[in-house]
This record gives C-alpha cells, sequence and structure tokens, in this order.
C-alpha cells in the first residue's frame, strides 16, 4: 500500500467559523503544552520506565503515560473532541525525541512555553487520529455541485452551536461506507466547511467516494491566516511491472535534472532533461512534481530508475573558474529529498524502489573508453576524454554513466591473487576476507565454491567482530554464486 497526503484549502470560512477554528488551535496547543511541561518535570521517570525490553519507545506506549489525573487536567482545556489525537500526537513527539537522544545524548527537550498560546502565534497543526463520521473528522460530498465539504469536530458538548446543515437545502452525503444524508442536530461539537483543491487531489477524492477505507488521519494546518487540512490516504499500488530498461536521473549544472535512458545492453534509447516548476516557489511542492515527472517518463519506458548516492561522498559537479564557483542547481539536500520521494513513489506506480549507487566518478568518467580523470574535464559544461577525444555535455554525462552502473556492476570480476607453491596454490582477497589454500590434487574452483560458502557462514556469524560489512560480502558472493563463478579473474 502506497500513503500520500493531500492538502485541502477550507474555502473562505466566515467569521463565526474562523473563531471557532482559532480557539481550537489555542486550546489544542495550550493543552499540548502542559503535557510536555508536565513530561519535562518526570522525564527520567518516562524515559526509564516506557522504554521497551529491545531499548525503543513507541508511540502509543508513552502516550499511556497520559494517566486519568493528567486525563482530567486536559479538560480544563476543551479539548475533549481531540484528546485521543492529542494524546498520540505527544506520544509521537516524545517517541522522536527519545530517538534522537539515544543517537545524540546531548538532545533538547521540545520547546515548550511557560504560558499560554496567543492567536498570533505559530500554531502546533491539530492532529486528527481518525476517519470517522461521527468524532474526529470525515469528508461529505455534494452529488449535484460536485463538491466537498470537511466535517471538524473542534468543540465539546458546553461549547457547542446550534448550527443547520442544510439550511440552503444543499443535501451531503458522507464519504463513508453506509454513505448516508448528513442531518442536522440541536447542538453541534463540529463545523462544516467546503473544501477547494486541484485536479490531482480531487482524482484522490473520487476514490475515496469509492473506497472510504484509504482515508486515514489529518492534520489542520494554519498558513498565513488560511486554513489547510492535510489528509493522509493510503491507495494499492500500482500492479508490478518487470523493468526492462534503465534510466539514470542526475543533477545537472546547467538543467536542474538530467536523464538518460539504456537498454539491458547499455544502449542509448533516449535522453533529456526536465526543469523545476516555476509555478510555485514551495520547495517541497517542487520536488514532488519534479518527482512525477521522473516517475512518468519511468512508467512509460518501463524503467529501473538509478540515482546518485550523495550521502557522504559528492559527485565533484560543481565547477570553479576566476573566483567564481558554478554550483548544480539541485543541491545534496534538495536532490537527496527528490530520492526520498521517488522511493515511494515509483513503487506506488509498480516499478522497482530506485537503486542508488556512488557517483563520485560520474562526471570525470568516458563513456567510449571508460577513461576516469578529473583532466577530462575542460569547463562548466564540456567534456572531452584526454584518452580517446570523445566529447559530452556534462549534464549528459552524469546521467549516461548513471544509467549503465549497474550493468557494469553484473559485469565486474572478482579478482583473486595467486601465488603458486609445489604442493599447490594460495588464493586471496582482501575485500571479502578470502585466504585459502587449494593443493595440487584437488579441483580449484570445487574448493573455491566450498571455501566461499563457509566464508559466509563465518561472517554471519562474527559479523560484529568483522571489519568488513556483512551485506556487502553477501552482495558480492550472491553474484559469484549466480554466475557460477565464471566471473573470477586470476591475477
Amino acid at each position: 500500500m502506497g500513503l500520500r497526503t493531500i492538502h485541502l484549502k477550507l474555502h473562505k470560512p466566515g467569521k463565526l467559523k474562523r473563531e471557532i477554528i482559532q480557539k481550537a488551535f489555542e486550546n489544542y496547543n495550550n493543552a499540548f503544552n502542559y503535557l510536555l511541561k508536565t513530561a519535562f518535570d518526570n522525564i527520567d521517570e518516562i524515559e526509564s520506565n516506557f522504554k521497551s525490553p529491545k531499548g525503543t519507545y513507541s508511540t502509543f506506549s508513552l502516550s499511556k503515560w497520559i494517566n486519568s489525573e493528567i486525563s482530567s487536567e486536559l479538560n480544563k482545556f476543551n479539548v475533549q473532541p481531540f484528546k485521543d489525537s492529542l494524546k498520540l500526537d505527544f506520544g509521537m513527539t516524545l517517541a522522536s525525541y527519545f530517538v534522537q537522544k539515544q543517537a545524540k545524548p546531548d538532545m533538547i527537550f521540545p520547546n515548550f512555553r511557560q504560558d499560554y498560546a496567543l492567536g498570533q502565534e505559530r500554531l502546533r497543526p491539530i492532529y486528527f487520529c481518525r476517519y470517522d463520521t461521527k468524532r474526529s473528522f470525515c469528508l461529505l460530498y455534494d452529488t449535484e455541485s460536485n463538491r466537498y465539504f470537511a466535517k471538524l469536530f473542534l468543540m465539546n458538548t458546553k461549547n457547542a452551536k446550534v448550527r443547520k446543515i442544510s439550511a440552503d437545502r444543499r443535501e451531503l452525503i458522507y464519504i463513508s461506507k453506509n454513505s448516508e444524508a448528513a442531518k442536522s442536530l440541536k447542538r453541534e461539537t463540529f463545523i462544516i466547511i467546503p473544501l477547494s483543491f486541484g485536479k490531482w487531489q480531487e482524482n484522490m477524492l473520487r476514490q475515496a467516494i469509492d473506497r472510504p477505507e484509504i482515508l486515514r488521519t489529518a492534520h489542520l494546518l494554519c498558513r498565513n491566516d488560511e486554513y489547510f487540512l492535510s489528509i493522509s490516504i493510503n491507495l494499492p499500488e500500482d500492479k508490478e511491472i518487470k523493468a526492462d530498461t534503465f534510466m539514470g536521473v542526475s543533477r545537472g549544472i546547467r538543467n536542474d535534472i538530467n536523464y538518460t535512458i539504456t537498454d539491458i545492453k547499455g544502449n542509448t534509447i533516449k535522453k533529456g532533461s526536465l526543469e523545476n516548476c516555476n509555478n510555485t516557489k514551495d520547495r517541497k511542492q517542487i520536488i514532488c512534481k519534479m518527482a512525477n515527472s521522473i516517475a512518468d517518463i519511468a512508467l512509460k519506458n518501463k524503467s529501473m530508475v538509478i540515482l546518485q548516492n550523495l550521502v557522504g561522498k559528492g559527485d565533484k559537479l560543481s565547477w570553479r573558474k576566476e573566483g567564481t564557483v558554478h554550483k548544480p542547481v539541485y543541491g545534496c539536500k534538495m536532490y537527496n529529498d527528490l530520492a526520498r520521494v521517488l522511493e515511494y513513489k515509483l513503487p506506488q506506480k509498480g516499478l522497482p524502489i530506485p537503486a542508488k549507487v556512488s557517483s563520485v566518478d560520474i562526471f570525470h568518467t568516458c563513456c567510449v573508453c571508460g577513461s576516469n580523470t578529473r583532466k577530462n574535464r575542460f569547463s562548466e559544461t564540456v567534456f572531452i576524454c584526454t584518452t580517446c577525444g570523445a566529447s559530452y555535455s556534462m549534464d549528459e554525462l552524469g546521467s549516461r554513466n548513471l544509467a549503465v552502473k549497474l550493468i557494469k556492476y553484473e559485469k565486474t570480476t572478482l579478482k583473486l591473487k595467486a601465488r603458486k607453491t609445489p604442493e599447490g596454490m594460495y588464493l586471496s582477497n582482501e575485500l571479502i576476507g578470502l585466504n585459502m589454500f587449494v593443493h595440487k590434487s584437488e579441483n580449484p574452483y570445487d574448493r573455491l565454491k566450498e571455501e566461499i560458502k563457509l566464508l559466509l557462514e563465518k561472517k554471519q556469524d562474527n559479523s560484529a567482530n568483522s571489519k568488513l560489512d556483512f551485506k556487502d560480502i553477501k552482495s558480492i558472493i550472491d553474484k559469484l554464486v549466480k554466475n557460477d563463478f565464471s566471473n573470477i579473474e586470476i591475477i
């Protein structure tokens, strides 16, 4: 299943509804602040008593710290409509804090105020932990006008308002399994408000009408004096597609993103570039739209997407000339954010999870002869191989080298050092920790196969004491077995 998030704008709420929403924000934030202050005073006890036997912390278990006494105090903030959500929100915050503290012992406790929240402050979103027509939140649909509405439970019984849903004779149908019509109540603890959104969001909502079970949780946000409902939707992924091409996706020095598609033999089928959307300055939207474009191209060509691994080592794409540094449009962080979005968008379309490979040499290696030197780069945008003379644009080169990375990995041989003696031969490879002797009466390949299998078992049992990464060793050995040890080179 693929979890997606859609943002729906609360369309022009009137004065009364704005007051109700704003008051709900203040109540929620004041109650959350109270929980943080109380937890801070008891943090050592919580950290010790709510840790699992495995040393982990869960949202649900931490939310149980809120006992009946604390829960009773929360009622003073009029948060009865979303008390369950508030507890889980608090549990998620503490769980995140403890996880980060395990990696960084001096991790600072989440900020909290000493006084109450004010309307003009930046307020924490209100979390709705369930989709329900009688509590938390739900959606409604007007079949005649093709409009959607949100029903938000924001008030307790004491503050309930006298409202009429069908004052304008509009019939609203719940998006739920029963598809019932909404009815007016004498006193209501919720508000119903129209929503506005784009075509992509409408497509998601149409699917929800047929399958209301895909609607999960939501957050009510306040941005620039406007309100938005951010809903998590769990959509089934498309049928798995077998990739028969490779698509290298690299960042560019001139273009925003470049791609090259090759067949399984490494022959180029298609290449091009993609530019960021200019309709918005929101970084998340820009990345999301770029990811959608890449996913659409990959789907059309049934491609396995290959991305740069920019964690740790970079790709040396930046170019310095006469005191000026020319940098890629996509910095490492922005590209890594794009990669994270593609990791869930591609499987949603039935494509494999993208592969991340080393990119330290993709902008210095010739696609023709394989020469790898920084001398091959002549300018910000021009690559000319000093060995064979082949020339490329820097933007094209990176995605091309990425596209054939997995093909080259598959063809790469494992080199074994050999030393002959009168009694036989010593074989060794430091990469996988192999060091063996083959007697002259034995078959070297049969003996090697046996030793390799024993080596893998030893490394698995003693991985904690090994300097080599067991996962990498297993990958190399699996490749040997797959090729029936034919990809071995004796040196």
